[in-house]
């Protein structure tokens, strides 16, 4: 029986890398959904999909770690890993249900913008994810932090800019917030990003 409070080899960082590739496939179900400028409805659909696929995973890790006695990596980690991998979906999740539910007369191109830096930063932490499995790399992940946080600025930018050149531009109010809540939705997704950047350094830093 105590070999069942064990960790199994790989087991929670295999779920890990379930979730990002997860995440992965719906942003880039997003972004053609942008691409397409038509039947939301149908992508929005998809994204929901994935995204309770995504809650799935995590909740399979989660019954995992709390019938687990000894974990791979400190138990606080893995419970905010979780927690913050799925909250990217969840906010990129939230931005297709406010395209296909707001149905915006026109998408600019600034929402694909971010969208393909949100898409650039969840491969970015699927590589920083798997090398979980082997922590000797350390210079890479924390590399790969560096780089994350630099996309979340990008990001950042991106939306504050478009932001306010739509509040100069926008004529129609209505629009203004359609497309203001689908960037901020979108700016949010990339800094879970951050979150899982900053948790997975704090890991490597603790473990090497």
């Amino acid at each position: 029986m105590f070999k069942s409070l064990l960790p199994k080899e790989n087991a929670f960082f295999n779920l890990f890398d379930e979730m990002c590739t997860a995440i992965v496939e719906g942003i880039q179900v997003f972004l053609k959904m942008i691409e397409a400028r038509e039947n939301y409805g149908e992508y929005a659909q998809k994204m929901k999909a994935i995204e309770h696929q995504t809650d799935q995973i995590a909740h399979s890790l989660m019954a995992r770690l709390h019938r687990t006695f000894i974990t791979p990596i400190d138990r606080e980690a893995i419970h905010q890993l979780a927690g913050r991998l799925d909250d990217i979906l969840d906010q990129a999740e939230a931005a297709s249900s406010a395209i296909a539910q707001y149905c915006p007369e026109c998408i600019p191109n600034e929402v694909y913008e971010i969208s393909s830096v949100l898409l650039e930063s969840v491969k970015l932490v699927q590589e920083m994810v798997k090398l979980l499995h082997n922590l000797k790399r350390r210079s890479r992940i924390l590399e790969l932090t560096v780089e994350i946080n630099r996309l979340e600025n990008q990001a950042d930018y991106i939306r504050r800019t478009t932001i306010a050149r739509l509040f100069r531009e926008e004529k129609n109010p209505f629009e203004l917030i359609k497309l203001k809540d689908v960037l901020e939705y979108l700016e949010r997704a990339t800094d879970c990003c951050e979150d899982v950047a900053n948790i997975t350094e704090g890991i490597v830093l603790e473990n090497t």
